[in-house]
């Protein structure tokens, strides 16, 4: 009877120790959201356009003497099927929409009302007249004062704003209204007071959704707001399927993990990382060091991009062990071959801290039609990236409180 009444106990106290669904053995609550993206195939000159777009605005940014979070990077997502489109809902009742997920920004806003003048056009717009939890934030708010709104009826006022996407006052890259709360539901899980921007007034490139959920490392972020310290997504190769993004996640576990620190660089915004050298086949080349700021990790950028003197120095590296003839192609390095298969040498990134991130083939090439593949990277004139290509089918999780960032193979659809 003794017996049976320790094993009891016991069991009374694995369960009430063990972390609840939704929750990390720590305590700290997840929130679960996907992404899915925004058409099923991509096309590689567009998303060579738009991505080479994304780079120059990214590096106007840091190169900036001076960022304020009025004066953001202009956010011209990629249109040729490579962005992410992040669903949740808003409002009481839930009002379900999708926005564009972005690594490379802070501001969450939606369109709000009828919002005819605003862009992405066609897309579904949030009604704050038919949720009970909506309230308007004033301009004594933190949030208002992060944003650095213009306020000019007092701390009591509505907290309205223009916030420029870009590094001067520009008529087309912009999001206009008034600062707001409202309870958001991610997944199953309704969580009250998010601020964000109620847009009534926008132009610019913000892919086909209702706004754009910046992901960023500063206040405004959702994943600072949701105060869970880190947040992380897989992004499945099968465009069919939708990816999982998960706030509050906890460490990675089990075979293959990898962790580099994160650094401030040239904008403590961005989520950079030391890129020590890179290999490929056989060869090992320089990577983009810390000096110039690392190589960042961008949701919203598909091409991944390298500065000087990286790039020429992996390009022939590549063309020196591929044995397949050059294909022309003026948005990179491209190949031809017999009926789409071909060996390529293998790729890994090498990172501060020993983090190896050895990337499959379909990472590193992508199929563009008649048997050619091409090389997702390009050349930087200014700053290195890591775009969602190559992110693929990696568990990536940043740990924004401790500024680490940490990858690991992964089959998306299990987590």
């Amino acid at each position: 009877m003794a017996a049976k009444l320790c094993l009891l106990a016991l069991l009374i106290s694995f369960l009430l120790a063990a972390p609840r669904a939704g929750a990390t053995a720590s305590g700290h609550r997840i929130f679960r959201a996907t992404m899915t993206r925004s058409q099923k195939s991509i096309n590689f000159t567009q998303v060579a356009h738009k991505s080479r777009q994304r780079l120059s605005m990214l590096a106007a940014r840091i190169e900036a003497s001076t960022t304020t979070a009025s004066t953001q990077t202009p956010l011209q997502q990629d249109s040729g099927g490579g962005e992410y489109v992040m669903t949740f809902s808003a409002g009481t009742p839930p009002q379900e929409l999708s926005a564009l997920a972005d690594t490379g920004s802070d501001l969450v806003w939606l369109k709000c009302g009828a919002c005819k003048r605003c862009s992405p056009k066609g897309s579904p717009s949030y009604y704050p007249n038919a949720s009970s939890s909506f309230s308007k934030l004033p301009c004594s708010n933190g949030l208002c004062r992060n944003l650095e709104a213009t306020c000019t009826g007092g701390a009591g006022a509505e907290c309205d704003y223009t916030y420029y996407y870009g590094l001067s006052v520009s008529s087309h890259h912009y999001t206009q209204g008034y600062l707001a709360a409202e309870t958001f539901t991610l997944g199953g899980d309704a969580v009250p007071g998010i601020g964000f921007g109620c847009t009534t007034m926008s132009e610019g490139g913000y892919g086909t959704g209702s706004g754009l959920v910046g992901l960023g490392r500063g206040q405004l972020s959702l994943v600072r707001q949701l105060k869970v310290g880190a947040f992380s997504y897989c992004l499945t190769s099968d465009p069919t399927k939708t990816s999982p993004l998960l706030f509050g996640s906890g460490a990675l576990a089990g075979a293959g993990v990898q962790s580099t620190p994160l650094i401030s660089g040239a904008s403590p915004g961005y989520y950079a990382v030391d890129l020590q050298s890179i290999s490929i086949g056989t060869v090992t080349t320089p990577g983009t060091g810390e000096s110039a700021g690392g190589i960042i990790f961008d949701s919203g950028t598909t091409l991944t991009f390298l500065a000087e003197p990286a790039y020429t120095a992996a390009k022939a590296a590549l063309l020196a062990q591929v044995k397949l003839p050059a294909a022309s192609d003026d948005d990179g390095v491209c190949f031809q071959t017999s009926g789409g298969k071909a060996e390529v040498p293998p790729m890994v990134l090498h990172f501060d801290g020993g983090a190896d991130m050895a990337l499959p083939a379909n990472n590193v090439f992508v199929p563009v039609g008649g048997g050619v593949i091409c090389w997702v990277v390009q050349k930087s004139p200014s700053i290195s990236i890591v775009g969602n290509i190559m992110q693929m089918d990696f568990h990536i999780r940043y740990d924004v409180d401790k500024s680490v960032l940490s990858f690991q193979p992964a089959n998306c659809d299990s987590l």
